[in-house]
């Protein structure tokens, strides 16, 4: 009996002094050790619209930066992403591996409206952030949840500045519009059809594809024979430049603006710059041909991690969250790392100016104040390059 007494007495304070010894282990948040930060992300880095992979790679490319340079405060990033070839069903199976088998910190720099639209209110369930995904769709930018950090603005406000942009820029009074059918298309749609009567502008077709179809000719036929006076193209890179391409057949010599994820060299490279000429795009970044410091550095880190890319706006989106992310963790070098120091840590940057961003002030409360990026500007196609463009309200 006195044996037993005295094992217990012995178990209990060694299991004491463990629990003294060990505090902050334990008060560190998942995927975090003392020598790395496991944060993941879904791609598309095969299937037909892989060519938004440039997201991942931008992002990418910074981590390794980031990790040939020190680290963050001593631990590494691993960053581990997963092909979801763009199909929700695979987003749902690649997110729930993240954070119940692989124990990830954070999702950032993830790509795509329908794979967030089909995974944000489990991840929001489960207490993750969610930083930068590159998509405009509507849920992933209001959802009422501290947990995400959206990358740019609303779809829905931009199809509103699109009908504005034809209505000031082209004088136009009837349009067409292009768009995928998926939530960043029907966001567009939204936003586009609340300022039709305010702006006195009607929309004479409206031509949907889908997210994995490239050829759009008989759409483009369908749009010309609506007799619109200009054209929106919420549109993929791929698509985009088919629908370049069957104007050009056409002999189509109407008014484009193309929203910006389909703001690409891809486009000029797939459908000739001669068909893309005078196109005009909305857009949220500088381009990498900027003296701005920042852009310049992203695009030698680009250079060196990924030798075969071509530098385009979709890098820079993953460059942007992941930028964001790496200051938060920078700045909570004291105290444990864990998910909700990271929001409030998120929630303290104010006119941070040393990202591809020209300046990141991020809000407190939901999404909807947590914007990464919240201005969006223009540029035109011109002999080979994209050259800023000053709409009239902006001037």
């Amino acid at each position: 009996m006195k044996q037993s007494v005295k094992s217990m007495i012995y178990g209990t304070a060694f299991a004491a002094l463990a629990a003294i010894a060990t505090p902050a282990a334990a008060e560190n948040g998942p995927g975090i050790t003392d020598d790395s930060v496991l944060i993941c992300s879904y791609q598309p880095m095969t299937g037909k619209v892989s060519s938004y992979f440039r997201m991942g790679k931008g992002a990418d490319a910074w981590f390794k930066h980031v990790n040939d340079n020190g680290g963050i405060n001593g631990r590494k990033i691993e960053y581990r992403m997963i092909d979801d070839k763009y199909e929700p069903a695979r987003t749902k199976t690649a997110v729930k591996r993240f954070v119940e088998r692989d124990d990830c910190f954070a999702i950032v720099s993830p790509l795509g409206s329908a794979p967030t639209s089909a995974v944000i209110d489990y991840i929001v369930d489960k207490e993750v952030p969610l930083i930068g995904a590159g998509t405009g769709a509507e849920k992933n930018l209001t959802i009422e949840s501290k947990w995400v950090f959206p990358l740019y603005p609303s779809y829905f406000t931009e199809g509103q500045q699109l009908v504005k942009f034809a209505k000031e820029v082209f004088g136009a009074k009837k349009i067409a519009v292009l768009y995928q059918n998926d939530p960043s298309g029907k966001t567009h749609i939204a936003g586009i059809e609340s300022v039709l009567k305010d702006e006195g502008v009607e929309v004479v077709a409206s031509e949907g594809y889908e997210p994995k179809e490239v050829d759009v000719s008989s759409q483009v036929i369908a749009m010309q024979a609506s007799g619109a006076d200009a054209v929106i193209c919420s549109c993929a890179p791929e698509p985009a430049a088919k629908f370049y391409t069957e104007r050009a057949k056409l002999g189509w010599d109407i008014p484009v603006v193309n929203v910006f994820f389909g703001k690409s060299p891809k486009v000029a490279e797939l459908a000739g710059n001669d068909a893309v000429n005078g196109v005009y795009f909305s857009t949220i970044f500088r381009d990498f041909d900027s003296p701005a410091p920042q852009i310049q550095e992203s695009k030698k880190i680009l250079a060196k991690y990924y030798p075969e890319e071509q530098p385009d706006a979709i890098h820079l989106w993953g460059f942007a969250g992941s930028q964001v992310f790496t200051e938060a963790l920078r700045r909570m070098s004291d105290g444990p790392i864990t998910r909700d120091r990271l929001v409030e840590t998120l929630e303290g940057i104010d006119d941070w100016k040393d990202s591809v961003v020209p300046s990141v002030t991020i809000g407190e409360g939901n999404a909807p104040n947590h914007f990464i990026i919240k201005d969006m500007s223009f540029v035109k196609f011109n002999n080979g390059k994209f050259e800023d463009f000053t709409p009239p309200w902006m001037k």
